[in-house]
């Protein structure tokens, strides 16, 4: 990866990246896991998060749980931002509110 890296930003010379970011659930999730295979630290940033997400569709009445997460994996997309969060050195948010009632909603 370094040699790839350094092919490509600096050249020719083998590049270490300094740090990791993962954009959304499955690019945080796939981060998480670079970061922790490289030893490199991660920095996560997400939007309309899926915990937040899953409730306004319950709350709109029009689908079940069931149906919801057929829908849009939800669980599955909870679970990879879960992972993220945990993993992540540091979290980058772009208002308060998605930092209390959206990033408050998990456990990591």
């Amino acid at each position: 990866m370094a040699r790839v890296l350094g092919e490509q930003v600096n050249g020719g010379k083998p590049t270490w990246p300094y740090v990791i970011h993962g954009h959304y659930a499955d690019a945080g999730e796939v981060a998480a896991h670079l970061s922790g295979a490289l030893n490199v630290p991660m920095v996560l940033t997400g939007h309309s998060l899926g915990r937040n997400k899953f409730e306004q569709l319950l709350k709109q009445g029009r689908l079940s749980r069931e149906a919801i997460n057929e829908t849009y994996k939800i669980m599955r997309r909870i679970e990879a931002e879960e992972f993220s969060v945990d993993a992540a050195e540091m979290v980058v948010t772009s208002t308060r509110q998605e930092i209390e009632e959206q990033w408050g909603l998990y456990d990591g």
